[in-house]
């Protein structure tokens, strides 16, 4: 028995011993060998991220007048969290009642330690949670009111209710919210803290608002550009956000003015566009004073260099104000994205094509008819009977039947390749999102490329009319139109340069230089007087066109947009301006809408204040008008 009994004790002990060393390996793991991983798995609970919002790059205009800028702002939080934790919130208290002392701002760090020490004790003995939570709520308030020149009971109303957290003040500037935090460093305030961002400013909101384009929220909540160079240039211009890992206490609180990890943000790119802020306020001047004044749906004013492509202004109606955005919906550019059928001013294709072609020079004739002629089987009308015009009187007259005839000597086929080589029927690669390509009908139908010929069945933008016109201006090249002009660095430096482009060469220089002086003609003795700009050789063309009525399929008289598109000054172009207004109204039925009435007259005060500026010297006087072919005009 007894053998057997100690041989059970001694199993039993060495069971225990077994036991307990076991348990002491595993206690010795978690307090020594395990201690780094503790740690490490400890730290996030000490510690917070903040973003620090990369700074987005400027837009500028091609002398470096800001467009777009930032101005970085913060918002200020509180957490009712931490603000109703009497053991953390003591000191903050102790402060105030310290900082009461006659002499504190003279103390020495030694001395203000002991009176703070002092004033701790005395809260914790004296005070209740509750008047220590309430007193230091009342001492930030005070605070933060002194720095943002609020009353605090105005702050202090803020705290009513039960969310816990509370937006205090938005769109603090960063100085003052340094101020802040320093101020609530000092005096060991709890509970509060900074969101930061950058918010988007416009100087000039309502200028090229819709080539600048907005920034807002998309589907995700991720800040990002919405429309214009904002959504475009997007990448180039947001740079890449920094972050900062923030300490906090015991208490989770965080440290405002203290962190342990950096990581700077990239900031964005610089873009400098094309645009002449100077002729960009002309263009938006005279084009709302216009729209206002004729009561009309939409329009556009386009001022673009020849020959770099480069657009110099650009202005769409309606609008909006980048700051305000209340009408968002007009942020679609009409000169870009609208396509229509434009009228007359199309006649400058087959007129080139001929040209070019050599099938006809400059003196040859055709016979208009008396109101109209008939080809292919069916009539081809003209507002008036013209008789016999040359080629710069199909022109001035702005004769459909003339046009048509000159277009047939070029071909069917050659006709639609000079269409297209102007650029029309696909998109000219403008840097913003929503530009429209154009529609181009039937080739092979003989009644769509009479029709055709005169600006019935192209739909075009005024930015293609824009860049047409601008290989006549140029000596025959079609160019790329420019918005972007460079990427610049935050010291200034090309980053990237865009260059200029020539899409193709379309007509001859000697076809171009021809077209611009039959051009010239049509302003000073045709439908195109109204255009005329004194001291300046100007040239362009007028256009009328009805609107098509998708429910009746019929064009609406009632409906009509205007067009005139410009060369100035002639003999050596300098620029190229198309104005479009669509569908005015409130004219009195007595009255002539057409372009050469309405569009005609924009651009002359848009292109001669434009030269002003510009400084261009002024051409010979414009000469007295002489006698027309026949006293009446159609466009």
């Amino acid at each position: 028995m007894d053998a057997t009994f100690k041989y059970r004790t001694f199993l039993v002990c060495l069971t225990l011993v077994f036991g307990l060393s076991a348990l002491s390996v595993k206690l010795i793991s978690l307090q020594v060998w395990n201690r780094k991983l503790s740690d490490t798995s400890a730290v996030p609970q000490f510690r917070s991220h903040e973003v620090i919002p990369a700074r987005r790059g400027f837009i500028v205009d091609r002398n470096s007048t800001v467009i777009a800028q930032n101005r970085q702002e913060a918002t200020l939080v509180a957490d009712l969290n931490h603000l109703k934790s009497e053991s953390i919130l003591h000191r903050a208290v102790a402060h105030f009642y310290a900082s009461q002392k006659e002499g504190w701002r003279d103390f020495d760090e030694a001395k203000q330690k002991a009176s703070l020490s002092e004033a701790r004790m005395l809260v914790k003995r004296n005070l209740s949670e509750e008047e220590v939570v309430e007193k230091h709520l009342t001492y930030a308030c005070e605070i933060i009111g002194q720095e943002l020149r609020t009353a605090p009971s105005q702050i202090r109303e803020k705290f009513k209710g039960e969310a816990t957290r509370i937006v205090v003040e938005k769109r603090i500037s960063e100085r003052v919210a340094r101020r802040i935090e320093k101020a609530l460093q000092e005096r060991n305030i709890q509970g509060f803290y900074f969101e930061r961002s950058l918010r988007r400013e416009y100087p000039m909101p309502t200028l090229a608002s819709h080539l600048i384009g907005i920034r807002g929220y998309d589907k995700n909540r991720k800040l990002v550009g919405l429309s214009g160079l904002e959504k475009s240039m997007d990448e180039i211009l947001s740079g890449r956000d920094g972050k900062r890992v923030l300490k906090r206490d015991e208490y989770g609180l965080v440290n405002l003015t203290k962190s342990e990890k950096v990581v700077p943000p990239k900031k964005g790119k610089h873009v400098k566009v094309t645009l002449d802020m100077g002729i960009q306020a002309i263009v938006e001047e005279e084009l709302g004073m216009a729209f206002g004044a004729l009561n009309a749906k939409y329009g556009s004013v386009i001022v673009v260099d020849p020959h770099t492509g480069d657009i110099l202004g650009m202005a769409s109606r309606p609008d909006f104000d980048l700051n305000i955005r209340k009408k968002y919906q007009d942020a679609v550019s009409y000169a870009v994205s609208a396509q229509y059928e434009s009228g007359s001013v199309m006649k400058i294709i087959p007129m080139a094509a001929a040209l070019d072609l050599r099938r006809v020079n400059r003196k040859t004739v055709v016979d208009c008819g008396w109101g109209g002629i008939n080809r292919y089987g069916f009539r081809i009308h003209d507002h008036h009977p013209y008789g016999e015009l040359t080629f710069d009187g199909v022109l001035v007259k702005s004769s459909n039947t003339g046009v048509f005839q000159f277009a047939d000597m070029a071909g069917r086929e050659s006709y639609y390749r000079y269409l297209r080589n102007f650029g029309f029927g696909s998109p000219t690669g403008f840097p913003i999102p929503g530009e429209a390509k154009g529609v181009i009908q039937n080739e092979t139908n003989m009644r769509n490329f009479a029709s055709a010929t005169y600006g019935y069945g192209v739909s075009v933008t005024p930015l293609q009319l824009a860049m047409a016109y601008s290989v006549l201006a140029n000596g025959g090249k079609l160019m790329k139109p420019r918005l972007v002009d460079s990427l610049i660095a935050d010291n200034g430096a090309v980053l990237d340069q865009t260059p200029i482009h020539q899409v193709r060469q379309v007509v001859s220089s000697r076809v171009a230089k021809g077209m611009c002086l039959a051009l010239e003609q049509v302003v000073l003795k045709g439908t195109g007087r109204r255009a005329a700009v004194p001291g300046y050789r100007a040239g362009g063309k007028t256009g009328t066109a009805e609107k098509w009525d998708s429910k009746t399929k019929r064009y609406n008289e009632s409906e009509k947009i205007l067009t005139f598109a410009g060369i100035l000054p002639v003999h050596d172009p300098k620029f190229v301006c198309i104005v479009s207004i669509d569908e005015p109204s409130g004219l009195g039925e007595d009255f002539p809408i057409g372009g050469g009435t309405i569009a005609a007259p924009i651009f002359a005060q848009v292109a001669e204040r434009v030269a002003r500026y510009m400084n261009l010297p002024p051409t010979e006087e414009i000469p007295e008008e002489e006698t027309s072919i026949v006293s009446s005009t159609t466009e």
